[in-house]
């Protein structure tokens, strides 16, 4: 039998051990579409590799025994400065890019000015008009659901 720093091989190729009770859990991250009027808030994050950048709704890991509802408009406001208040949930699905568990829920806002607060993940934060999303995020990325629910903005309140 081959063995590789004392350790049987088969050893090492075995699965781990779970210890009993102990569950795993995937990314869950909670996005927020923030509403004003027929506007709609969204960041422009730093890409992992420093090479580029990306426009996508506010953002923020759920953690174990977290509520996504919570998450959403706690990173709103850490990201923007925006206040916003979780009017329903929108649906969760695997990003097909990245495959992480998104839990996406429809805000509306309250009061304060885009701004990019979080100069280390973002480089923008800002409104953009509904109907202008597909310029900045491709449609084939937004998430159905909240492409619906954008459809259906009142256009008549700022």
């Amino acid at each position: 039998m081959e063995r590789i720093f004392g350790v049987a091989i088969d050893e090492l190729l075995a699965p781990l051990d779970r210890p009993t009770g102990t569950t795993f859990q995937p990314l869950r991250v909670a996005v927020a579409v923030v509403v004003r009027g027929s506007e709609v808030l969204i960041v422009c994050r730093r890409s992992e590799d420093a090479n580029g950048i990306s426009w996508q709704f506010p953002a923020g890991v759920v953690k174990p025994g977290g509520h996504p509802a919570v998450v959403a408009v706690r990173e709103t406001l850490a990201e923007t400065d925006v206040h916003c208040v979780v009017t329903r949930k929108l649906g969760t699905r695997l990003h097909p890019t990245t495959g992480v568990l998104c839990e996406y829920v429809l805000c509306d806002y309250v009061a304060g000015e885009a701004r990019n607060v979080d100069v280390v993940e973002n480089v923008a934060a800002i409104w953009v008009d509904h109907t202008d999303l597909t310029r900045f995020v491709p449609a084939t990325q937004i998430y159905g659901p909240v492409l619906r629910a954008l459809d259906f903005v009142d256009m008549t309140t700022t």
